[in-house]
């Protein structure tokens, strides 16, 4: 099935994202299944995360998010291909992100797995020694975005909330450029794709001809590229450095990390490159009508369900992905930028 420049793969996947209900486990390749897993109370409804099979050894790449009705699914799957929950030998995150990464210690707990994330994948929202103090100082960086103050609360990150993110697993080995995985009967060639998050992956079967690309790329959905704190500085840029890495290949089938499988990736880095483009130049119109704030400069942006439907933490991502686009305008010397996003040298 060919959309939008892509060829769907996954279509059964494709029919379950549209009638919004959980897609089937499936088989992608001999010793790889792509299995769905629930992230409640979010508009991606789901994770598919990636079980690699070689004989004894069995690697979970992106377990997702942790709850007790996602680990059921996750561990419904692995017992029909014969594998319990005390065989995972092996835990991959493309990324540190709780639909992502949320999983793997409740997995680790009870298998004794090695848990692995990127290089360059650090602890930054979640690096405090108070929660409280963290989060007012994340209010008073909602405030510096000119954030209204019945709002800042809603933008900033809570102090349950950062608990939550310091709950996540710390990883045991570290994956870059340089790196090779050894599951499944095939050797992932590891690529490093900042952007997304600044130590996201994407794993390469180059013999199978397969990715499993995490966030990085997606067949329908923009990934989000937020300005975060103690995070990338021009996540932008390094998310545009990204897409272009990976512009051919084409005839690789794209395992992500949401919606379904599709053929295209060079096709759809170029479309989502060509987005941002656009999408910079919208922002950097709004600036030149004299937006003093992120916030200003968001709420005259196009959003696709409407700025007016935005709340909570869809709220937040609006405001930093402003920001990263704000803050890639002022380190390409096309604009000042607005308080607290002047260029970073």
């Amino acid at each position: 099935m060919q959309t939008n420049g892509i060829t769907i793969t996954g279509t059964a996947q494709k029919e379950a994202w549209q009638r919004r209900v959980l897609p089937p486990v499936e088989v992608v390749a001999p010793g790889v299944h792509s299995v769905p897993v629930a992230f409640p109370g979010n508009p991606m409804r789901y994770t598919l995360s990636y079980v690699l099979l070689d004989g004894d050894e069995c690697v979970v790449v992106d377990p997702g998010f942790d709850s007790d009705e996602g680990h059921g699914q996750l561990m419904a799957a692995l017992g029909r291909l014969d594998v319990g929950p005390r065989e995972i030998s092996g835990i991959v995150a493309t990324h540190f992100h709780t639909d992502h990464l949320g999983m793997a210690a409740r997995l680790a707990r009870g298998s004794g797995a090695w848990i692995a994330l990127g290089q360059q994948e650090r602890r930054h929202i979640s690096a405090f020694d108070d929660a409280h103090a963290e989060s007012e100082r994340d209010r008073e960086r909602m405030r510096t975005w000119g954030v209204p103050e019945g709002r800042v609360a809603e933008a900033a990150m809570s102090p349950q909330g950062l608990h939550d993110m310091r709950r996540l697993a710390d990883p045991d080995r570290r994956l870059g450029d340089a790196d090779t995985l050894a599951a499944a009967g095939r050797n992932w060639r590891i690529m490093e794709t900042p952007g997304h998050t600044p130590g996201h992956i994407c794993l390469w079967d180059d013999d199978g001809e397969l990715v499993l690309s995490g966030d990085h790329v997606l067949p329908r959905i923009s990934p989000n590229v937020s300005l975060e704190i103690r995070g990338d500085t021009d996540p932008l840029r390094h998310n545009i450095e990204s897409l272009q890495r990976i512009a051919g290949n084409d005839h690789y089938e794209v395992c992500p990390a949401h919606e379904y499988r599709f053929r295209g990736v060079g096709h759809r880095a170029r479309v989502l490159e060509k987005h941002i483009a656009e999408r910079s130049r919208e922002v950097l119109d709004v600036l030149g009508k004299g937006a003093p704030t992120v916030h200003e400069v968001a709420r005259q942006l196009t959003w696709s369900r409407g700025w007016e439907s935005l709340s909570a933490l869809q709220f937040r991502l609006a405001l930093s992905e402003t920001a990263a686009h704000i803050r890639y305008l002022a380190t390409s010397g096309v604009h000042a930028g607005v308080p607290g996003l002047t260029p970073v040298v």
